[in-house]
């Protein structure tokens, strides 16, 4: 390989779930980087507001597993996205490529090992997605955050390595007591929904309330004294969420991994149907997390009397989820990158 610098390709987005791992690595590696996600998806300005300028955006098609319609069109879409792809790195000639995920990375990938570059894909969720089934052989490497995910892959490729996350200068001046409440970079309506039935109890109990709405989600904001809230946060989510006590979640596993970083009392409220189940579960089996079903108040009280209440709960719930998680993750990636481009 050139000693020169380093050229990689970075693909994900339709959330923002699989965009910020790759986000953390480029931080932490010095090269010159394109990033490739979807045409109408959030990604775009997360991205640029991270210091990536080059994002180009593909056509994609959702893979699903059940029948509908539109898995007819969305195959012209994936193939669409395959020349687009064959196009982008034929012209960027990257080194490697990196994806967490996403429909928009399978014609990227396919396209990648066609021309013969390297690609890492990393398993983030519990449950594997199909479209990490449908990549990951043709990747060079496959990451996981846990032991128990190496099963789902083909050992010999498979690399533990917990979830790269972005890096927080924390500010250890004293603070108002705060709940942090968000549905990812989307946002989550019904969440929001069931949640802002408590946000008075929260207050009540001395603390504050910020609330991640999601872009179309401003109408669920309250009026209340001491609750704020947001549509969506670029540059400041890590600081906002140092400063959390508690963090009302999503399932998620890019956010559950910030929070785990950060040592914070997590209560998931995983979406109903989703991999989300497996991540929530998985960490209140291991009681790293408390897990709430959407819609069972009785349970939501009686877990908020709790935390609202006792510290120590708060920080043995933090401790739990941190010391559950990989504590070198990026500097572990990097390692890894280097391996595959020095082979």
């Amino acid at each position: 390989m050139s000693s020169g610098k380093r050229k990689i390709l970075l693909v994900g987005g339709g959330t923002l779930g699989s965009v910020s791992p790759l986000l953390a690595i480029s931080a932490n590696y010095p090269a010159e980087y394109l990033f490739i996600g979807t045409i109408d998806g959030p990604e775009k300005d997360f991205v640029l507001s991270q210091g990536i300028a080059n994002f180009q955006a593909i056509k994609s098609g959702k893979l699903r597993r059940y029948f509908d319609v539109k898995n007819f069109s969305d195959i012209f879409q994936t193939v669409a996205g395959f020349f687009q792809s064959l196009k982008i790195i034929w012209n960027f000639k990257p080194d490697i490529v990196l994806t967490a995920g996403s429909f928009v990375a399978v014609p990227v990938v396919f396209a990648a090992w066609l021309l013969r570059k390297p690609v890492i894909v990393h398993q983030q969720d519990i449950a594997v997605g199909l479209a990490n089934k449908l990549m990951a052989p043709f990747a060079k490497k496959i990451t996981v955050l846990f032991p128990e995910q190496v099963k789902d892959f083909d050992s010999r490729k498979t690399v533990i390595t917990g979830n790269p996350v972005r890096s927080v200068k924390i500010d250890l001046e004293k603070n108002e007591p705060l709940v942090l409440i968000t549905g990812g970079g989307l946002g989550a309506r019904t969440m929001n929904e069931f949640v802002k039935q408590f946000v008075p109890k929260i207050l009540a109990a001395g603390f504050k309330v910020y609330h991640l709405l999601g872009a179309k989600n401003a109408d669920q904001s309250l009026s209340l004294d001491g609750y704020y809230s947001d549509k969506f946060i670029n540059k400041n989510m890590m600081d906002i969420l140092a400063r959390a006590d508690i963090v009302i979640s999503r399932a998620g596993m890019s956010s559950i991994s910030e929070a785990a970083a950060l040592k914070k009392a997590l209560v998931l409220i995983p979406m109903t149907g989703t991999h989300q189940e497996r991540n929530a579960a998985f960490l209140a089996k291991k009681n790293a997390a408390l897990m709430i079903r959407q819609y069972n108040y009785k349970i939501m009280d009686r877990y908020l009397d709790k935390l609202l209440n006792k510290e120590d709960l708060r920080k043995a719930l933090g401790d739990n989820l941190n010391n559950l998680f990989p504590q070198n993750a990026v500097n572990d990636y990097v390692i890894l990158i280097n391996q595959i481009l020095n082979e």
